[in-house]
C-alpha cells in the first residue's frame, strides 16, 4: 500500500491534537475539581488541564482554519465528504469492510477521512466547553448552574472522545501491523515524500557518448 506523505502543516496539527488530547484524558483521570475535596497534586493536576486545554484549543482553531483555506491535503472535503462522489467513497470502503476487506487509509478520504472529521468534531466541543468552564468556574466556591450545564457537557462530549481516541489509535495500530505506513507517514516531520513498502532504485542516469571523427 503505497501512501504519500501528509503537509507539514497538517502533521504538525495532528501531533499537537494527538499530544494535548492525550494529555487531557489522561489527566481528567487523577485531577479534581477546586470545588471538590482532594490532594493538592489532584488540584495541580486540574490546573495542568486547564492549561493544556487552552492549548488544544488553539489548536483546534488553527486545524479548522487550515482544513478550510487549505486544499492540499483535501480540505473540509476529506474530513465531511459531502459530495456525490465522496460520499460513494464513503459507501465503498463500508462494503470492503463488511465484506472482511480493511478499507485503505492515507489522503484518498472515504471512511478514513469521514471518521477523522468525526473526532475533529468531538475534540472541538470538549475544547470549546472546556474553554467556556474556564471563564464560568470559580477559584472557589460553589460554580453557578450555568457552569454545571457546560461542566456536564463537557464531560459528555468526553466520553465520545475517549471512544474515538482508543479505537483511532487501535485502527492505525492495526494498520501498522499490515505494514502500512500511515503512522510513520503522519508522523515524521521531514518534507521529504516518504515511501512506503517498495524501495525505488535510483535513476542512473545515461553515460555521455562520445561523438566519433
Amino acid at each position: 500500500m503505497s501512501t504519500k506523505n501528509w503537509s507539514l502543516n497538517t502533521r504538525l496539527l495532528h501531533l499537537g491534537l494527538v499530544a494535548t488530547v492525550s494529555a487531557q484524558l489522561l489527566i481528567s483521570l487523577v485531577m479534581v475539581a477546586p470545588d471538590h475535596k482532594g490532594p493538592f497534586l489532584a488540584k495541580l493536576a486540574f490546573d495542568a488541564h486547564q492549561a493544556i486545554g487552552l492549548t488544544a484549543l488553539t489548536i483546534v482553531i488553527a486545524h479548522w482554519l487550515w482544513s478550510a483555506f487549505s486544499h492540499v491535503d483535501g480540505g473540509l472535503q476529506h474530513l465531511f465528504p459531502w459530495r456525490k462522489p465522496a460520499r460513494q467513497e464513503v459507501a465503498k470502503d463500508i462494503k470492503s469492510l463488511m465484506g472482511g476487506k480493511f478499507p485503505a487509509a492515507g489522503q484518498k478520504g472515504g471512511l478514513a477521512g469521514l471518521i477523522h472529521g468525526l473526532g475533529l468534531l468531538a475534540v472541538t466541543g470538549t475544547a470549546i466547553t472546556g474553554g467556556a468552564l474556564f471563564i464560568l468556574f470559580p477559584e472557589s466556591g460553589e460554580p453557578g448552574a450555568l457552569a454545571e450545564a457546560f461542566a456536564d457537557t463537557h464531560e459528555w462530549i468526553a466520553s465520545f472522545v475517549w471512544a474515538y481516541w482508543i479505537g483511532h489509535g487501535g485502527i492505525a495500530l492495526l494498520h501498522h501491523y499490515k505494514g502500512h505506513n500511515v503512522v510513520r507517514n503522519m508522523f515524521t516531520l521531514d518534507t521529504a515524500p516518504t515511501l512506503s513498502n517498495h524501495t525505488q532504485r535510483p535513476t542512473r542516469l545515461p553515460e555521455p557518448r562520445l561523438d566519433r571523427h
